[in-house]
């Protein structure tokens, strides 16, 4: 849904009179809205359950997609753009809560078949929007169209999902505590995969262009985004035996490190490789890291995932906007993926203290540790 609208940027310019830097902000504001909506997003679920905030999500998301086609003025735009945002921000942190109710003892498989649906998502969006460019209606007809398939979600999602109850908690109970170095901890680990793949998705396509290679861009993009499939449907069979554990998130990390690492220094020839190994790594972290809260934090699921949702998506947001002023100062573009680079070697020390928690693995009774 978001990433539909990159596609359509050169029909926006045209048809709208949008600047670059009001496309960009068009492109980058989902994710600053889904940081700041995280945490009423986790208030959301305790007042009216994880299954009915996932329903307003939806709904909004729907109403947002529609209406985003209907009116073509670029404040309607931008304003819709925000209200379908909004539908992710508040249905993303009742997710674990529901994998935790749903599927106890199989946290680390729902998580990873959930972020799947994203990951083919974010591929279909930006693949198929294109295409739908080509019809009467243009632009407008395009955008609208996604609301086609959330709609029908919406439906199957009503007809299908069992009821959950809201926990009516107090301010104390759903507001994060800033001041638990356990949720930070995960909150961080989120933020530096989110910076690695956010921040590569960013800065690709124009350092590749300072290195004269301009041909690569598509394809070093696309391998980026990419791995994240064959990652997803890795762990929707093994995430099990993974989450809670110290060891992936070390090799998640590593596996950026080096990604990120060799995209900066190796041969320009070779980056689509380096970006693929990246991607991998960040989309590792990722998945795993939103199994956590059920594990690290069983009685605080929603309000865990939205500290951890909001510094994640944050770091997303600024991490590559600091690439930028890096680049501006040093006048070398190698300095915009520093706080890709960074990100990653912090990946792997969040990973190697990773907190202990109580892990339950199916037919058995919880271990009360992490395993390296």
């Amino acid at each position: 849904m978001i990433l539909s609208v990159p596609p359509a940027l050169p029909a926006l310019h045209q048809a709208l009179g949008l600047s670059y830097s009001a496309g960009g902000l068009l492109t980058s504001l989902p994710v600053l809205i889904m940081a700041a909506g995280a945490i009423p997003g986790a208030y959301l679920v305790s007042r009216v359950g994880a299954r009915q905030a996932v329903t307003y999500g939806l709904a909004l998301l729907a109403a947002g997609a529609a209406l985003r086609g209907a009116v073509p003025s670029a404040a309607a735009l931008f304003i819709c753009t925000i209200a379908l945002s909004l539908g992710i921000a508040v249905s993303q942190p009742a997710v674990p809560s529901l994998v935790q109710a749903w599927m106890p003892e199989r946290i680390g498989r729902g998580i990873a078949i959930y972020t799947n649906g994203i990951f083919v998502g974010e591929v279909i969006a930006a693949t198929v929007t294109l295409p739908l460019l080509i019809n009467p209606l243009g632009w407008q007809g395009a955008l609208a169209a996604w609301a086609v398939p959330v709609g029908i979600g919406l439906a199957f999602w009503l007809a299908l999902t069992p009821a959950t109850r809201p926990t009516h908690l107090t301010a104390a109970a759903w507001f994060p505590d800033w001041r638990s170095g356990r949720m930070l901890h995960l909150g961080l680990l989120m933020g530096t995969a989110s910076i690695v793949y956010f921040g590569m998705n960013t800065w690709i396509p124009d350092t590749l262009e300072a290195r004269h290679a301009h041909n690569l861009i598509p394809v070093t993009l696309g391998v980026l985004n990419f791995m994240q499939l064959p990652v997803s449907l890795l762990l929707a069979l093994a995430a099990d035996a993974m989450v809670g554990r110290r060891w992936p998130f070390l090799l998640a990390g590593l596996g950026s490190v080096v990604g990120v690492t060799g995209y900066i220094l190796a041969p320009v020839e070779t980056a689509p490789f380096w970006a693929g190994l990246a991607g991998a790594g960040a989309s590792t972290a990722f998945i795993l890291n939103l199994g956590l809260p059920a594990l690290m934090s069983p009685s605080e699921v929603a309000r865990t995932t939205g500290l951890m949702l909001t510094i994640g998506y944050g770091a997303a947001f600024f991490g590559p906007a600091l690439g930028g002023f890096a680049w501006d100062w040093s006048g070398q573009f190698r300095f915009a993926l520093l706080p890709m680079a960074l990100g990653a070697l912090a990946m792997v020390g969040l990973g190697a203290t990773l907190p202990r928690l109580s892990v339950s693995r199916p037919g058995r009774p919880a271990e009360s540790a992490v395993a390296p």
